[in-house]
């Protein structure tokens, strides 16, 4: 049995899996999509229905509060929000200029796989 060489060897796994990773995040994708189509369908007939009896448990309409994720647009809206209310001097500019200025970066190395496109 010829020995195989660990870089070949570790570059056809990487390559099978991230051929396997894709192929299921499509898959993934296209299960939710289709999941929320039908969720909206089956919340708009289910009318006044409390709830809907299932193989596997019950289905009942919710309300779900999602945090909307903070950027620095928000955060500027927000703390001009803060020192108005507050009857206070404006320092949002401040602020922001000292938290762009001092924002931290993470680097990590990665393999990047690039395609030909013929």
């Amino acid at each position: 049995m010829p020995d195989t060489d660990p870089l070949s060897d570790a570059v056809r796994n990487w390559v099978h899996f991230d051929n396997l990773y894709s192929m299921l995040l499509k898959q993934a994708n296209s299960a939710l999509s289709m999941k929320k189509t039908f969720e909206e369908r089956v919340l708009s007939l289910m009318g006044n229905t409390k709830r809907i009896n299932i193989n596997s448990g019950v289905l009942e309409p919710a309300i779900r509060k999602n945090n909307i994720s903070l950027n620095m647009d928000k955060l500027e809206e927000s703390l001009h929000k803060y020192f108005d209310i507050n009857k206070k001097t404006d320092e949002t500019a401040k602020i922001v200029a000292f938290i762009q200025q001092s924002q931290d970066t993470k680097t990590t190395r990665f393999i990047q796989k690039i395609t030909d496109k013929k």
